[in-house]
């Protein structure tokens, strides 16, 4: 078919999306969307122009591989582009998108893919691909509505099945340990337990006797009062000191005017 199928998400390559979940044929779709502009090696310029969309029949994502447009593909009509602008990252951006009338083909998910005339590039810039969902009756949109839905539950209870997956593992192991740390610790409560029944029952010949102690904290307490006392009557002694003549100092004021008052013979 020409048709190359690499994944969204794998290719990292940016698309153009529906306006809308599904359309059914007759209906107006649009599909849009911001890309990079910045070349790629063999990609498209939107100066290449002007390039169109094809729908591609039996692939949900796809491109076209120049300069051949597969069989069975449908010209859906010209991709517009804005204006480029420059972003923070250091990209340039545009904004391309496609609008047409829904051909008259069967329920399915499809691919759109782009190329200029002649086929030349199918690429431009990072913009790779787009996708588009059309229904036959209104039934039919319930029912893929209701089947994406389930879809995205499904992943989501497998994401979450993993995840707790991961957690048992990451549980299981913090009980292995924490049985082992258990055991461990049993058995270090059970050797003390021993020695402590085998201590009682022959006490250590190496043991200092009560008595022993006894006296030695007496005497301890003993030479303690002792020393408080000698320190209390030395303290005592200093502040009751015999004050004599020498010992007063002869400049002192009060003693140089009784002096004065005394009758000199």
């Amino acid at each position: 078919m020409g048709v190359l199928a690499p994944s969204a998400f794998a290719g990292g390559w940016d698309a153009l999306e529906p306006q809308r979940d599904h359309y059914l044929p007759g209906q107006t779709a649009v599909l849009r969307g911001a890309f990079a502009v910045n070349r790629l090696k063999d990609t498209g310029r939107i100066e290449d122009g002007p390039y169109y969309a094809y729908l591609l029949v039996g692939s949900r994502y796809g491109m076209i591989d120049p300069p051949r447009i597969p069989n069975g593909a449908i010209r859906l009509g010209v991709v517009r582009f804005g204006p480029v602008t420059e972003g923070q990252d250091g990209y340039r951006y545009a904004t391309g998108s496609v609008t047409f009338t829904v051909p008259d083909i069967a329920s399915a998910n499809y691919a759109v893919s782009y190329c200029n005339d002649p086929c030349r590039s199918s690429t431009i810039g990072w913009l790779g691909f787009g996708r588009i969902t059309i229904v036959r009756t209104a039934l039919e949109a319930k029912l893929f509505d209701k089947r994406d839905s389930l879809k995205g539950k499904l992943r989501a209870a497998r994401f979450h099945l993993r995840r707790n997956e991961t957690r048992i593992e990451v549980l299981d192991t913090a009980a292995r340990e924490a049985a082992a740390n258990q055991r461990a610790l049993q058995g270090q409560v059970k050797s003390l337990t021993d020695r402590l029944a085998a201590t009682r029952q022959k006490p250590d010949d190496s043991t200092i006797p009560v008595w022993a102690a006894t006296l030695a904290i007496l005497a301890l307490l003993v030479m303690a009062l002792g020393a408080t006392l000698a320190i209390r009557r030395r303290r005592s002694r200093v502040s009751v000191a015999h004050v004599t003549m020498e010992t007063i100092d002869p400049s002192f004021p009060f003693l140089r005017e009784k002096e004065d008052a005394l009758p000199r013979s």
